[in-house]
Parts: C-alpha cells; sequence; structure tokens
C-alpha cells in the first residue's frame, strides 16, 4: 500500500493511508532525546562536514512550485531548507523570526513593519531585496496559488517596500494568527522569474536544490552562500518509496541513514536489537477523529454524543493501532498548540455511564448509525474497534467504507452522513469548531464568538485563554470524539544525529543532522 499523507489545498485534514499492523508487541525504545529540535544519537568521532545524509520518505512532492503544493513532501523538502519565509514554526511548535529579523506592529494590530535579515542572498548570489518578499506575499493570494494558507493570508489589504531592508504589510483586520500562517510553504520566499516554477526553485535557504529525478529522489547541496548557520552536511538525498516494506528494507541494507516517520509500531522489532540502530519517537500533530453529523439527529443531542465518547476506550484503540506509543487527547488540540491544556478526563471511559445517557435521550433500547469511512489499515483497526466497544453500551454502528472521492463529496462537502473516521494532520485546527458549516456542523455561538475573538484578541495570552475555552466547551459539548495523537517515530543509523524528533512543523529540517 502506498503510505503518504496529503494536504489539498481548502481541506484542513489529510487522509492518511498507512500501512499499519493490528497490534505490536510491547516492545521497549531507546528513545534518545536532545536538547531544543533535534535528536541527539550517534557514535563516537568527529562529525564530517562533507558527509552526504539519505533520507527515506514515503511522500514525493509532486511540484516545486511553492503556492501550489499538495502534499506532505513538497514543504517536508522545501520549506526551511530551500525556501524560508519571514518567520518559521519550530519543532516544539513556536512561531519564531527567520528571514525577518524584527517586526513592529501598529497599536491597533493590522500594520506589521518587518526589518529583514541583513546580508541575505538568494542561492545563486542575488541579494535579497524587500521587493523579492512583496511580491511572495502577493503570490500566495494570486488567482494562481492553491495554498492552504491562500484564504488565511487574503487579509493582507496592501504589502509594500519602502525600501529594500524593509516590508510593511497592512491587514483589513487584526489577525494574532498573521505571523503564523507567514510559516507556510505558500509564504517562502522564492526567486522571481527564475524559470518554470513547476520545476524550478531558487530560495534563501541553507540548500540549493540540485537535482530531482521524479520518481526516485531529490538532492540538495549546501549553500555555501546561506545568510545565516550553514548546514552540517554537505548533501542531503531524500529518496523516495511506493511502500514501507522497500523504505525500510533500504535502511537494513544501509542504503538509508535515516526515514522521516515509521509507519508502524510492528516494524520496530526489525531494528531494535540491532545496536547500529538509534528508535526516537516524538510527538506529532496529527489527531484520529470519530466525528459526528451534529446538525442531525440522534446527534444534535449532547446526551448521544457524550454517551459515545464514554463508550470508547481510546486507550485500548490506541493499543490496538500504536501498541501504547501516541497520546490519548481529549479535543482538538496536540500539546504542541499553545492553548493545550489536559482534557482527557472528560467523557472517560465509562460504559455504564453511556447507557444512562443513552437512556436519558430516549434510546434505552439502543441506538444505530452508520460510519462512512476511507479504509487503511489504521483506519479499519479503529473502526472495528469502535463498533465492539460501542456495542457494550447498546450502540450498533454499521461500517460503510468509502473511496476518497467520495467521502470528499459526501461528507466533506455535502454533509451527508451520520458519523465518520478521519485524521486531521494541520496544526492550530481547533477554529474549525467555529465555522458551524464545516463538515461536522457544530453550531454553538459562544465558541463561534471566542474564536472570532481570539483572532483579533490585543495579545498572544487572549487569544490562548479564549481558545481554551474553545478547547474545553467542544469537549464539554461532546462535539466529536477525539480519540488519539498519532507518535512520531523515526528509526536512524547511530552515525546520524541533530534530524527532528516530532513531526509537528510541514518541514522536515535537515541542516543540523551531522554523520560521524
Amino acid at each position: 500500500m502506498t503510505t503518504h499523507r496529503r494536504s489539498s489545498p481548502g481541506l484542513p485534514f489529510a487522509r492518511r493511508l498507512r500501512p499499519l499492523g493490528a497490534l505490536a508487541a510491547a516492545t521497549t525504545l531507546a528513545v534518545l532525546a536532545a536538547c531544543g529540535s533535534a535528536t541527539s544519537a550517534g557514535s563516537t568521532g568527529a562529525a564530517d562536514p562533507d558527509a552526504t545524509i539519505t533520507v527515506g520518505s514515503l511522500s514525493e512532492p509532486t511540484t516545486l512550485n511553492t503556492v501550489k503544493g499538495g502534499n506532505t513532501g513538497h514543504a517536508q523538502v522545501l520549506l526551511r531548507n530551500v525556501v524560508e519565509g519571514l518567520t518559521v514554526l519550530t519543532d516544539e511548535g513556536k512561531v519564531e523570526p527567520l528571514l525577518a529579523k524584527s517586526w513592529d506592529v501598529s497599536p491597533d494590530g493590522t500594520v506589521y513593519t518587518f526589518h529583514l535579515q541583513p546580508g541575505v542572498t538568494f542561492s545563486d548570489g542575488t541579494p535579497l531585496k524587500a521587493s523579492d518578499v512583496v511580491a511572495a506575499l502577493k503570490r500566495v493570494t494570486s488567482d494562481e496559488s492553491t495554498s492552504a494558507r491562500k484564504k488565511n493570508l487574503s487579509i493582507m489589504k496592501t504589502i509594500e517596500a519602502p525600501d529594500d531592508g524593509t516590508v510593511k504589510v497592512s491587514l483589513s483586520t487584526r489577525s494574532q494568527s498573521f505571523l503564523f500562517y507567514l510559516t507556510s510553504t505558500g509564504a517562502a520566499v522564492t526567486k522571481p522569474d527564475a524559470g518554470n516554477p513547476e520545476t524550478t526553485v531558487i530560495g534563501t535557504g541553507p540548500y540549493t536544490l540540485t537535482s530531482w529525478k521524479q520518481g526516485d529522489s531529490i538532492t540538495l547541496t549546501r549553500n555555501d552562500r546561506y545568510w545565516g548557520t550553514k548546514a552540517s552536511n554537505k548533501q542531503v538525498v531524500y529518496r523516495f518509496f511506493k511502500d514501507a516494506t522497500a523504505e525500510n528494507n533500504a535502511l537494513l541494507a544501509g542504503q538509508l541513514d535515516l526515514v522521516t516517520q515509521v509507519s508502524s509500531p510492528d516494524v520496530l522489532t526489525q531494528f531494535e536489537d540491532r545496536p547500529q540502530f538509534s528508535i526516537v519517537e516524538g510527538t506529532s500533530t496529527t489527531k484520529e477523529l470519530f466525528n459526528f453529523n451534529d446538525a442531525i439527529a440522534p446527534f444534535n443531542n449532547p446526551d448521544v454524543r457524550h454517551a459515545i465518547r464514554q463508550a470508547i476506550d481510546r486507550k485500548a484503540l490506541l493499543t490496538a493501532v500504536w501498541a501504547d506509543r501516541g497520546q490519548v487527547i481529549g479535543s482538538m488540540v496536540p500539546p504542541t498548540d499553545p492553548w493545550y491544556e489536559d482534557l482527557t478526563s472528560i467523557d472517560d471511559h465509562n460504559v455504564a455511564g453511556a447507557k444512562q445517557l443513552l437512556a436519558k435521550a430516549g434510546y434505552a433500547n439502543g441506538l444505530s448509525f452508520t460510519v462512512d469511512y476511507v479504509p487503511s489499515d489504521a483506519v479499519n483497526i479503529i473502526a472495528q474497534g469502535l463498533k465492539s466497544q460501542l456495542a457494550h453500551a447498546g450502540i450498533t454502528i454499521t461500517l460503510n467504507p468509502v473511496d476518497d472521492a467520495t467521502w470528499t463529496d459526501k461528507v466533506y462537502k455535502n454533509h451527508n452522513f451520520q458519523a465518520t473516521i478521519m485524521t486531521h494532520v494541520n496544526q492550530r485546527d481547533l477554529v474549525w469548531y467555529g465555522d458551524p458549516t464545516f463538515y461536522w456542523q457544530y453550531d454553538n455561538p459562544q465558541v463561534q464568538q471566542w474564536v472570532r475573538d481570539s483572532e483579533t484578541a490585543a495579545t498572544p495570552d487572549e487569544q490562548t485563554a479564549l481558545l481554551k475555552k474553545v478547547a474545553r466547551q467542544i469537549s464539554e459539548d461532546a462535539a466529536s470524539a477525539w480519540l488519539f495523537l498519532d507518535p512520531a517515530i523515526k528509526v536512524a543509523s547511530t552515525s546520524v544525529s541533530g534530524y527532528p524528533k516530532n513531526n509537528t512543523t510541514d518541514s522536515f529540517y535537515v541542516a543540523p543532522i551531522t554523520k560521524r
């Protein structure tokens, strides 16, 4: 089975088609933590500054066009490695300066004046000017753009370059998320008129893209003109695989130094007792959800939604899919989002309580409904687990596997469903519960107001406080059943270190990786 994560323009989630086993035996991971955003592993000896790092990935870009990329591989390879934005999202989920050394914000929060880093050049030696940033920001909201952040960044009313080192952006309204939106690939700066944007990209990052053998690999070479800290290796080769088995075999054969993500705990047994490999587990923003159509009966009754949540044993589902790796969650917020708090105690597993709530709602004799989902090994495990668990509370579900296109048309666009299983991968996507037209049709005017107010809040602390209210309220309303957060697991040769631990950004940042 092909393994990939796709981010479709306009769809704030990704369907994950991964080959996951049913239940891996419990194993002991050698989790190697490190400071900052990188892991620390490797053998003794000095790092080779001219090393080539070979990375295995199951997601190849479909284009190099920064405003048209539609899958995980696009940002994974390009963002922060080849192209950079004014701001960057770190592995810990924080927004920090990048091409912008600093910025000023007007008292009403609608005008941002960015001061660019000095001495920045594109990889071909052309100096970066503020006009290049202006062109990039206008491009992400242009007609040609299909960027997932196009709509968010359309609040940019005017974009100007008062001088070569300054960019001034006026917003139509205050936006506490504006700096976060600028971390996206679509907002990254590329050299204008560098060639066909589908196959050519010239950025300001620590690497140049020197080769793309479509269907096989992409090669990045260290940019010795880079304005910041130079890459710790000379070259990085991303090798793309159609399935996880081939990727794992290449790693075992020594053809790869590491893989961007392990797709199943089952494969770890191949690497656990081999001293030449390190296994590292971090966190992700990939959330597994069991969603209801909150606008129709019986799901428009909160007691029914609470009953379903209480009938679900989230820990057992996590064990079945990830052998206890990952994290049970109680709302739509991973721990790397600023407004996270542990809400797992709300609607904890309680079959007796679920039955009482169903009786209160008028379903003392049971409840039946249909669940639409796009099948994969992981989702099939979740679906069968839900069917078994809900049956203990007198709830019968009919499983209805559909193809990707059918799901998009039936569930996402037309809301013609009762319940569905879906994977949401994006950072900071709690705000979709403030949109009553979104596919789950959750409609709480107070939540909608909090979401609106959070975006126009005067300070980040005010935004965080409001979105914590949103996260708690949707959990107390049982708007959905949030099952668990997928882990980020990487296997690497012990000769390499410095790779990202978490899967919390769109980029797989390779500049700090060293090899001994």
